[in-house]
């Protein structure tokens, strides 16, 4: 495990003793478990998840955020394990008129047991506006790191997220991202686009839906996920502030000529914080909705 690796998760611990003095807080935890099911002759594969973000907001306009995902895949037939891992921090300020902006810092890590890791480093800009009736947000940055390659990559990353509250009881949103990868004199472009929704109809009972799509110029092959997904909140029934739910997802990959599909069914445990409401972060509706802020991450995260 790389050191810096450990200075962000040093620094993400060094945030929370700000939450005692924060004047708004919000965030959500969810732990998942997963299976996929592939085409005849791919083994099954169990995942198992935990995923959370906080976001506190201050008096004087201070806003900071830290995020975790992380993931382990064991794969039948294989002593091997894989995992991914993606933390993130981001820090600015609450302008007048519900308007925001500051700084981010990501870092990615996909390993296998037994074969090594592969790791990346994000940082950017990013504006947003936040009310009761809307929020989006664009941001731009960059991305350092050795995937694909044995070389070092960059890659410069833009995209854009917006949500709709749809009264109290639903929210509809989606985001468009490009990721460029520039190594040895070539560009190669990476996008992400996804769309996702969830609404509660009462009585604790919450569904919600999503699709995210990823493509890369100049190879012939894209990757479409989507899921449907029933939640129940316990508190409606036992007092107790947490959300059951189960989704079943699909993910084909298509080379134009021929298309293999990977089928999943993802549980999940979900804790607010702060009173927050939204979709299990291991559902396709949420990653389409709140993704990571590189085209690379998000696809993999919401197909896996």
């Amino acid at each position: 495990m790389k050191p810096h690796f450990h200075l962000l998760l040093g620094a993400v611990v060094a945030t929370l003793p700000l939450t005692a003095a924060a004047q708004e807080m919000s965030g959500i935890a969810t732990f998942g478990l997963g299976n996929l099911n592939g085409p005849s002759g791919f083994p099954d594969v169990s995942v198992r998840s935990l995923d959370g973000k906080l976001d506190l907001s201050y008096d004087n306009g201070l806003m900071l955020g830290a995020s975790a995902a992380s993931a382990r895949a064991d794969v039948d037939g294989f002593a091997e394990d894989a995992s991914a891992n993606v933390f993130g921090l981001t820090a600015g300020a609450n302008f007048a008129s519900f308007w925001n902006g500051g700084v981010y810092y990501e870092f990615g890590d996909v390993s296998i047991d037994g074969i090594g890791n592969e790791s990346i480093d994000s940082y950017g800009v990013f504006m947003g506006y936040d009310s009761d009736l809307m929020a989006f947000e664009v941001f731009a940055g960059t991305t350092d790191g050795y995937v694909l390659s044995g070389t070092g990559v960059d890659w410069n990353d833009l995209g854009a997220s917006a949500s709709f509250n749809i009264g109290a009881e639903g929210t509809v949103g989606g985001h468009i991202q490009r990721s460029r990868l520039s190594a040895a004199g070539v560009d190669v472009d990476l996008t992400s686009l996804g769309l996702g929704g969830s609404y509660a109809f009462g009585n604790g009972l919450v569904g919600y839906a999503g699709i995210t799509y990823g493509e890369v110029d100049d190879l012939i092959g894209d990757l479409t996920t989507y899921g449907l997904g029933l939640g129940y909140d316990l508190s409606t029934t036992a007092n107790f502030p947490a959300t059951l739910s189960l989704e079943v997802a699909r993910s084909t990959l298509d080379d134009g000529t021929t298309s293999a599909d990977l089928d999943s069914i993802r549980f999940g445990i979900t804790l607010p914080v702060g009173g927050t409401k939204s979709a299990p972060l291991n559902s396709v509706a949420s990653n389409a909705m709140s993704p990571n802020r590189t085209a690379l991450s998000t696809a993999l995260v919401g197909s896996f």
